[in-house]
């Protein structure tokens, strides 16, 4: 009985998302939040509808809320011996993070992780928003993932003059040799600022295309009988495929990030190294 109530509940689970699904995708809104954007006021939301992605706030603040809570819930009874499954999944999670993230920073990197790994946690969410029918991923907008990239190369801009200092930071941007940092200079600041464009089209385009799809596919699905719609979760196998897009993406801007700091902390350490 206990199996056959689990598959019932998770069948009218599917069928709820499916529905929530379809009336988004039906109405246009994209996202079942649609209500809060109109309540916000119009200086929040500039030209909703020029984008075409009016609810993109509230969804970025559904994702603050629900991480926010969730990591206020799994840490406040946090153990030096973990005693539950849930300190244990979260330790293991966090564990990887600082592992792989820690072994591309170096030893003297890995004091960064937790800004690489928050970096990777929040993209990470905000991508699967997108698996999930009736809501909206905010890095399918450009806004969005223009401000991550920005927030990204900024906080690799900030590492590099803690490790160099002012002085050692300018030195790094006027390249080798010296004699040509009138010319290298500005061509290294462009480089540098044309990262966070770089990052943001990347994850922009590809979570933009997944989703687009999935909505695409969701609108197909729904067969009209009288005055009546059933709708056929066609788009399911392509849910699958975007959970792995999403992580794969998280996954790619975070890595590209930290390579930007380790470019930094070289740097250092090989004047270090020739200083000694």
């Amino acid at each position: 009985m206990k199996k056959i109530s689990f598959i019932c509940l998770v069948v009218g689970l599917t069928l709820i998302i499916v529905v929530a699904g379809s009336f988004a995708a039906d109405n246009g809104h994209r996202s079942l939040l649609s209500p809060i954007s109109k309540l916000l006021p119009d200086n929040i939301i500039p030209e909703p509808t020029r984008w075409h992605q009016p609810d993109l706030i509230p969804n970025t603040y559904f994702a603050v809320v629900v991480l926010t809570l969730f990591f206020v819930f799994v840490t406040r009874k946090l153990k030096r011996v973990p005693e539950g499954k849930g300190q244990t999944l979260l330790e293991v999670f966090v564990g990887g993070i600082t592992d792989f993230f820690g072994g591309i920073l170096g030893d003297h990197g890995k004091k960064y992780v937790p800004f690489v790994g928050s970096l990777f946690i929040f993209i990470l969410f905000l991508n699967f928003l997108g698996i999930i029918p009736g809501l909206q991923p905010p890095t399918a907008d450009l806004n969005t993932t223009l401000a991550l990239g920005i927030t990204a190369v900024l906080g690799v801009q900030i590492i590099a003059i803690k490790e160099l200092g002012i002085g050692g930071y300018l030195r790094h941007l006027a390249g080798d040799p010296p004699l040509l940092g009138i010319l290298m200079f500005p061509l290294e600041v462009i480089a540098q600022l044309s990262r966070a464009g770089s990052l943001a089209v990347r994850l922009f385009g590809n979570i933009f295309g997944e989703k687009s799809v999935v909505i695409e596919l969701t609108a197909l699905g729904i067969v009209t009988i009288g005055s009546f719609f059933l709708p056929i979760p066609v788009q399911i196998p392509m849910l699958f495929f975007g959970l792995f897009a999403g992580f794969l993406q998280a996954f790619v801007f975070t890595i590209l990030t930290s390579i930007y700091i380790v470019l930094f902390i070289e740097h250092d350490e090989e004047a270090h190294e020739a200083h000694h």
